[in-house]
């Protein structure tokens, strides 16, 4: 788990922030020194289109951690915005074309200072821009990522530390997701949340109740904080999800939420009437979704289709620009199975 780093963009000062967190982190990541300076080119082109084309919105800055279900540390950024949007993506990428009485540099300048590049936009509605660095040494002994997972955790306004945290293990030909929020917001909620997490760790091979149960108990004395376990077995084409609070959980096949999870009321470490424990169809192409109530109860990609098929961090990056209640700590998980050879399903 990795804490999001936000910038609002509403002002011209603002870039120079972006750029500065951008670099930092790609320095704390291990990026090369050319890679480093790529990471802060992008992080000021990004927001530069931003108050050019939509006169507000944020960055996002992801330090992505080993373990995480990506397999390499690195840094993402994810320029969001609700402007006027692109209508046609492959023109305004093209070098030289520009709405803005601009070289037209930017996305150009985007995608080829990165590894990677996802973008998703549409006219009257906005964009969402993902830009990724991995570093490129992995142990000859780390397991291949069974999924592509994605996420964005963004603290309360006004906050230093997120309450929410997450985490991401493979065991036994499964994966296991873990989202929690704990009670309240500050340093109380992230320690209680975080204990969640290393329980995830701790205890790997478990099924989601057990380890609910651990986590349950590990939580005594805490804070306390909303859990939600789910485990896909992409053999078995089976999720087994346990939850206690107010987690959701979507799995969707293409763009349709096929089933919400089901979680029980109550706090883990404080009370739990009943631990309960579901399965669930999981498709070749399923994709999970899990996040806190720092988004409405209506998050969801069914008004937006075309935003399934996309990069799961950008997806997390939309779920988050579009339902963010902008008033409690933020996270959204997304999760896309890897399948031949290392490419995403479809």
């Amino acid at each position: 788990m990795s804490l999001t780093v936000r910038v609002v963009i509403e002002d011209p000062s603002q870039v120079g922030e972006a750029r500065r967190i951008a670099r930092k982190c790609a320095v704390e990541a291990g990026l090369s020194e050319e890679e480093t300076e790529q990471v802060a080119i992008v992080a000021t082109e990004a927001a530069t289109n931003i108050l050019k084309h939509a006169g507000r919105g944020e960055i996002l800055i992801n330090p992505t951690l080993s373990g995480q279900g990506q397999g390499q540390p690195g840094v993402e950024i994810l320029a969001l915005d609700r402007g006027a949007g692109m209508a046609n993506l492959a023109r305004c990428m093209a070098d030289g074309y520009s709405t803005a009485g601009s070289a037209g540099q930017g996305l150009g300048a985007i995608s080829r200072q990165s590894t990677d590049t996802d973008i998703f936009s549409v006219a009257g509605k906005g964009t969402a821009l993902l830009a990724r660095w991995a570093v490129s040494s992995r142990s000859p002994a780390q397991q291949p990522a069974a999924f592509l997972t994605g996420a964005v955790n963004v603290p309360k306004p006004g906050q230093v530390v997120c309450g929410d945290a997450w985490g991401v293990v493979q065991s036994n030909g499964h994966t296991t997701f873990l989202l929690a929020d704990g009670l309240g917001h500050g340093l109380e909620a992230s320690l209680a949340s975080q204990d969640a997490v290393r329980v995830l760790r701790e205890h790997p091979g478990l099924a989601p109740k057990d380890l609910l149960s651990y986590v349950h108990s590990a939580l005594r004395g805490s804070r306390g904080a909303a859990v939600a376990v789910a485990q896909v077995d992409p053999e078995r084409g089976v999720v087994v999800f346990s939850g206690v609070g107010n987690i959701a959980a979507q799995i969707y096949g293409g763009s349709k939420i096929n089933q919400r999870l089901v979680s029980v009321n109550g706090t883990a470490g404080h009370q739990v009437h009943q631990m309960r424990e579901f399965s669930y169809p999981w498709s070749r192409n399923g994709l999970l979704v899990m996040y806190s109530d720092g988004l409405g109860s209506s998050t969801s990609l069914e008004a937006q289709p075309a935003a399934a098929l996309h990069d799961p961090t950008l997806i997390a990056g939309f779920l988050y620009r579009e339902f963010s209640r902008g008033t409690d700590d933020a996270t959204v998980l997304v999760a896309r199975e890897i399948r031949d050879g290392g490419k995403e399903v479809s």
